[in-house]
């Protein structure tokens, strides 16, 4: 018997302990919301990750800096991890430059392990060069979450849940480090010379370090970022959360076939094969923006979202989002039968639906909006009862429904 009440008692501990680290919590951790101040944070800087050898052939070191809750303030046992990369055109930038440090900081004071990376720059400005040079930045990208992963203990790192992200080239770089593949890069390059990519300049997985860890990317923050259309397969796509301006001349927020061997998918591109796929993504348009939106003061807003994102992703809630407005989050929302801010509780049917359908649960006048995954206005009314008729191809639509009160739901809908 005693046998038995120890073990169970073991058991209980474990229990306790694997609940205790998962990263679906009940508290404001990894919401919208700072949950530390900037006191408990520690910065680690110009940590060195690797050793490479530049587009001259120079010895380049690799470092990295990371933001992250004191070890002996934060009570998780394990925290998820961002790896956040700077812009600069693959020729220029830092990782303390821009606001990419400012993204890492909010992340941190959300509870997130961030780590803003440094990657080898420099190109002579052609455009094979330039996709070369890229290349190299995907593979220090793979030998920064390699070094992560085998130092994870250090830092208390949850290598269940590892995502990338960045902004301009460094989303290029965080995009590519999830779906781009030797033998499509070296398909690419074929076009421009007759030798493989990979056969100059090495494998994706070899370069940087001699670390062996292999991992899972979890989920995407995409800062008006791209990825050729080519690399893209079913099986590679994660969630992803988007921000990107319309009016982009940079990275063009569409696919963008300017390139002589290859079609760059950019965000809205990205967001289009994401939802006809099923998978959970959620893009932010500046209608009137143009390359970096939701910069300097608006960074918060950019982190927040994405905490919120990434914790949808943890607890199995995520749900597609489009919006061509900055609307805040609010993930950190608890709601009860006796708190009277809950969200509207519309339900639409048919789902899928043919040319028509109704919206039911409306206790008064609704404006209703219907959005393609594009992010186009399809058609918008204001309703109270009976049905709306739509005549639209067949695909997804995001159906936005808001009271007078401004409370709001975003619904997905399928059009046969």
């Amino acid at each position: 018997m005693k046998q038995k009440l120890s073990t169970l008692i073991l058991l209980l501990i474990v229990f306790h302990q694997t609940i205790f680290a998962q990263p679906c919590t009940n508290d404001s951790r990894y919401t919208e919301l700072a949950y530390f101040d900037s006191t408990a944070l520690t910065v680690a800087v110009n940590i060195q990750y690797g050793n490479a050898l530049d587009y001259q052939g120079n010895p380049y070191p690799l470092r990295m800096d990371l933001y992250y809750p004191n070890i002996n303030i934060d009570t998780a046992r394990r925290r998820p991890f961002i790896m956040m990369f700077h812009g600069g055109g693959f020729s220029s930038g830092d990782k303390q430059s821009g606001d990419i440090r400012d993204v890492c900081i909010q992340l941190a004071l959300r509870g997130f392990v961030c780590a803003s990376v440094n990657y080898r720059l420099g190109h002579d400005f052609s455009e094979y060069e330039q996709f070369k040079a890229r290349y190299r930045a995907i593979q220090d990208g793979h030998a920064a979450m390699r070094y992560i992963v085998n130092n994870a203990s250090t830092v208390r790192v949850d290598t269940s849940w590892l995502f990338v992200g960045g902004q301009s080239a460094g989303a290029l770089l965080a995009l590519g480090m999830v779906y781009t593949d030797v033998d499509e890069v070296d398909s690419i390059a074929n076009f421009y010379q007759s030798v493989p990519l990979s056969s100059n300049l090495g494998g994706l997985y070899t370069s940087g370090n001699n670390l062996t860890n292999t991992y899972q990317i979890k989920g995407i923050f995409n800062n008006w970022g791209g990825v050729a259309k080519n690399e893209i397969d079913r099986d590679e796509m994660i969630p992803t959360i988007a921000f990107h301006g319309e009016l982009d001349d940079v990275v063009r927020i569409d696919a963008d076939t300017s390139f002589s061997h290859y079609t760059l998918n950019g965000s809205r591109a990205i967001h289009q094969q994401l939802m006809t796929n099923n998978i959970c993504s959620e893009l932010t348009i500046d209608t009137l923006g143009g390359h970096g939106i939701f910069r300097n003061q608006s960074t918060v807003f950019r982190a927040q979202r994405a905490s919120c994102f990434f914790k949808s992703i943890f607890c199995n809630q995520c749900t597609p989002f489009f919006t061509t407005d900055s609307i805040p989050t609010n993930c950190s929302l608890k709601l009860s039968v006796s708190q009277p801010s809950t969200p509207l509780a519309v339900v639409v049917s048919p789902n899928p639906f043919e040319s028509s359908f109704i919206i039911e649960g409306i206790q008064q006048p609704v404006s209703i909006i219907l959005f393609d995954v594009f992010g186009k206005i399809i058609h918008q009314q204001t309703y109270e009862s009976g049905l709306v008729r739509t005549d639209v191809q067949p695909g997804i639509y995001f159906l936005h429904v808001q009271s007078l009160n401004q409370r709001k739901q975003i619904i997905k809908l399928v059009k046969n």
